[in-house]
């Protein structure tokens, strides 16, 4: 179906989601202009797509970001809302060290025209934010250091899974008196909306494996 492919095609960067505190400078190591802001990630699934969500919290350049697979594996795309409700559209590639670089071919206005986001690792998120002058360079407006909110698992360290996404599993979730784990409100909804469905799906995700 159209939503477990999407799924599939987002989960390198599933590890997006949960809640982050950011630090931003202009300039690194530099404190004039610097900021803070914080960024809520989730997944946002229905019966047939797949996308994931940030919302951003006093965020200078950007109020939310809806990132959807593109049409080529590899490739995605964008829906920005800026900070004034106006909304610009990006779409871009997974580069080196698992970066997603994202620009827009939107003409004119000011404010943010390239966005790389590169996860760290599970706690430390780095979102570079550029613009453009008028030779069409880019221009770094400033970087964004996130590290995650609460406590994160070690890596191979072992915890709950998401039954939806394998992600991290953080909310519980019942069903005929059995508790699962899901990452994130988007993944409690769809679980909850067909349980069965995606209790199906799990277990032909699990004889998969085996199979492997």
């Amino acid at each position: 179906t159209g939503r477990r492919e999407a799924q599939a095609a987002l989960k390198e960067f599933g590890g997006l989601v949960g809640d982050w505190r950011g630090s931003a400078q202009v300039e690194r190591g530099k404190t004039k202009g610097a900021w803070q802001e914080d960024a809520s990630w989730a997944w946002k699934l229905t019966v047939d797509s797949a996308a994931l969500e940030g919302k951003i919290t006093r965020g200078k350049y950007l109020k939310s970001l809806l990132v959807k697979p593109g049409d080529k594996p590899h490739t995605y795309t964008a829906e920005a809302v800026l900070p004034d409700g106006t909304t610009r559209s990006f779409a871009g590639k997974a580069g080196a060290k698992k970066a997603l670089v994202l620009t827009t071919d939107q003409p004119g206005g000011d404010g943010v025209k390239r966005i790389t986001l590169t996860p760290l690792h599970d706690t430390r998120l780095l979102v570079l934010l550029e613009g453009q002058d008028s030779d069409k360079d880019f221009t770094r407006l400033g970087e964004v250091g996130y590290t995650r909110k609460g406590v994160a698992f070690a890596a191979g360290e072992s915890g709950p899974v998401c039954i939806v996404t394998e992600g991290r599993g953080t909310m519980p979730v019942s069903y005929k008196g059995k508790t699962y784990y899901v990452c994130c409100s988007g993944c409690k909804d769809l679980f909850n909306e067909n349980p069965e469905a995606i209790l199906a799906e799990a277990a032909e995700r699990e004889k998969a494996k085996k199979k492997q």
